[in-house]
Formats: structure tokens, C-alpha cells, sequence
């Protein structure tokens, strides 16, 4: 009988957090349809202390990480320091491009960016991955989210805040719904981010409780995920 009990438990559980991640999923998924394409890596112009990652296929020796420095340049073995500051991932690869032809022939080039550190907004709380993310210049809420992976399962959409600084020194705090937002399409909700914004996605009134759930599930997951896969519920509950 306690057997019984507790299987009907952990299922209600399971079944309810399968709910939750659905619906997170859903809305998370609209949310990546809201934001700009991913290719805005293109429009970034670095400035130091940006970290780019320089690759030459085929030639590993002319591969490597790099940190713009003070003067604005980066050091690239066999051309020397390449003034970067301002330019764009494929104007900085044509450049990087141009100085290797004196060494090789036809060299395929890929220059990328590792970290923005330079201009960044911070998305920070209950995301996928927080912590910051590249600023672009037409930057909006939306894009900084999907940037930062989405909401998590414990995150509340609809008391997310926006901080930032003003000139007088007071932060300006903006209360954003972001439920709201991505289902109804209120546009002036995507706010237009400003460098240095701070992002802030708080838990919901249950995450304590969720994590404490989670703690105790783990063991069980994939047993648990076997009896829902294969049809053992009714077999467990009989």
C-alpha cells in the first residue's frame, strides 16, 4: 500500500513537471521565433578587451584564440598585428584573410567571436545560460533572452525586471511581462536594450519547492521515464 502511494506520488509529479516543461518549451520556442536570427555575430564590431578565435583550415599553426588589446590590434603568427577595433567579423577575416596570402595559397579563414566583453548586456536568473551576452546596436529584450537559451522551467515570465544606469547615476528598473509579450505581441514590452543592461528572470513562488522535487526525482527519472514510455503506469498502479 505505501508502495502504491508512493508511485502514485512520484507520477503526479512527473506528470505535472512534464506539463510545465512543455508549456516552457512552447513558449520558448515562440520567444526564438520573436528574436533576431543568430547571424547578428556579423554586425558586431569588437573593441578590447573582445576575444576572437582565429581558424585557417588546414593549417592549425595559424589557429588560435586572441584578445584585442588597448591599441586596438590583434597579433596573427606570420602577418603580424592587424588593427581590428571597429571592424566586423568578416571584414576582420578579410583582413586576416589578405595577410596570409603572402604565406599560403588561397587560405580559407574563419574569424569568430569568443566573448563580447567590451559592450555586453547580462541576462541573469532563471535562463539556460546566464551571465552576458554581445551587445548589438538595435538589440532587444527578446534577442537577449533567446541569447541566453530562454526562460527556465522555474522562471517567471511575467515579473522579469530591466536595470539601467542613467546619467545621474539611478538606475532606472522597468517591469516586463514577457508571457504577455509573446503571447499578445505587445510591442512596446521589447524594450530596446541599452549596453550594459541587466536582465533579471526571477523564480517562480514554487521553485523552492520545484528543486526540492527535482532532488528527490533524479533517481527516479529513468525508471519513471521507462513506466510512462513503455505503458508500465497502469501496470505499477494495479
Amino acid at each position: 500500500m505505501r508502495s502504491r502511494t508512493i508511485t502514485i506520488v512520484l507520477l503526479v509529479a512527473v506528470g505535472f513537471f512534464a506539463f510545465g516543461c512543455a508549456n516552457t518549451r512552447a513558449m520558448n520556442a515562440k520567444l526564438m521565433q520573436l528574436a533576431r536570427a543568430p547571424q547578428v555575430e556579423a554586425e558586431y564590431r569588437v573593441a578590447p578587451p573582445d576575444q576572437l578565435t582565429v581558424e585557417v583550415k588546414g593549417y592549425p599553426e595559424y589557429s588560435r584564440n586572441v584578445i584585442v588589446r588597448p591599441d586596438g590590434k590583434i597579433t596573427v603568427p606570420s602577418v603580424g598585428d592587424i588593427y581590428v577595433q571597429g571592424s566586423t567579423m568578416p571584414e576582420i577575416t578579410a583582413k586576416v584573410t589578405e595577410g596570409l596570402t603572402k604565406e599560403l595559397a588561397q587560405p580559407n579563414v574563419t574569424v569568430s567571436l569568443v566573448m563580447a566583453s567590451s559592450k555586453a548586456v547580462y541576462v541573469l536568473g532563471e535562463v539556460g545560460k546566464p551571465g552576458l551576452q554581445p551587445y548589438y546596436g538595435d538589440m532587444k529584450l527578446v534577442d537577449a533572452i533567446a541569447a541566453a537559451q530562454g526562460v527556465g522551467f522555474y522562471g517567471d515570465m511575467t515579473k522579469i525586471t530591466l536595470t539601467r544606469e542613467s546619467l545621474d547615476g539611478t538606475p532606472t528598473i522597468l517591469s516586463i511581462n514577457l508571457k504577455t509579450l509573446i503571447d499578445k505581441g505587445t510591442a512596446e514590452q521589447n524594450v530596446v536594450l541599452h549596453e550594459g543592461d541587466i536582465i533579471y528572470v526571477p523564480p517562480t513562488g514554487f521553485a523552492k519547492v520545484g528543486y526540492a522535487f527535482d532532488q528527490i526525482l533524479f533517481p527516479f527519472r529513468s525508471i519513471l521515464g521507462g513506466l510512462v514510455t513503455y505503458g508500465g503506469v497502469k501496470r505499477a498502479l494495479e
